[in-house]
């Protein structure tokens, strides 16, 4: 039987579960999806906060959906340097000691975000993901569809989904 309940975790963050508690494994594995937006480094503030309680590895996964970088006639060159300028804005994110403690593995993939994230947690074997809710474009959002409702509805294990502080 398959039970959905609703942890409040603060006033900011909602759990949602789809399996019964007591059949829960450890977070070992934890993916932190980061457009560089607020709501995505909130999100990974989060993430890391649960990794220090359980000990877990952070996954950041930054998504390029570009139509430019997707198409075959780019030319490579300008793709390693464009991964490589992205590759950068990782740094300021966490400390050396917090990417040591928690083993911090970043990666950056070209794509489409809500189909990118969802593969890489089951490549990976992702035990938590944590996402923000809002990303880059509130337009993009109304245009295109919410990455973050994809996510929850489609990911092979549970779903965070953290707001800005304020917002409603």
């Amino acid at each position: 039987m398959v039970r959905y309940t609703i942890f409040r975790l603060d006033r900011f963050a909602v759990l949602r579960l789809s399996t019964m508690i007591d059949q829960l494994e450890p977070i070992s594995e934890i993916l932190v999806p980061v457009d560089f937006s607020d709501c995505s480094i909130n999100a990974l503030d989060f993430a890391k906060r649960v990794a220090a309680g359980c000990g877990a590895k952070l996954h950041l996964l930054y998504v390029d959906d570009d139509p430019i970088l997707m198409q075959q006639s780019t030319d490579q060159s300008f793709r390693d340097r464009h991964e490589d300028e992205m590759a950068k804005k990782f740094a300021p994110l966490m400390t050396s000691e917090q990417r040591e403690r928690f083993r911090v593995e970043t990666t950056i993939r070209s794509g489409t975000a809500s189909y990118e994230i969802e593969m890489f947690a089951r490549e990976k074997d992702v035990d938590l993901i944590v996402i923000g809710n809002i990303g880059r474009s509130k337009i993009s959002k109304a245009l295109l569809g919410s990455v973050t409702s994809h996510v929850i509805r489609h990911a092979p294990c549970p779903v965070l989904s953290v707001k800005v502080p304020g917002t409603v």
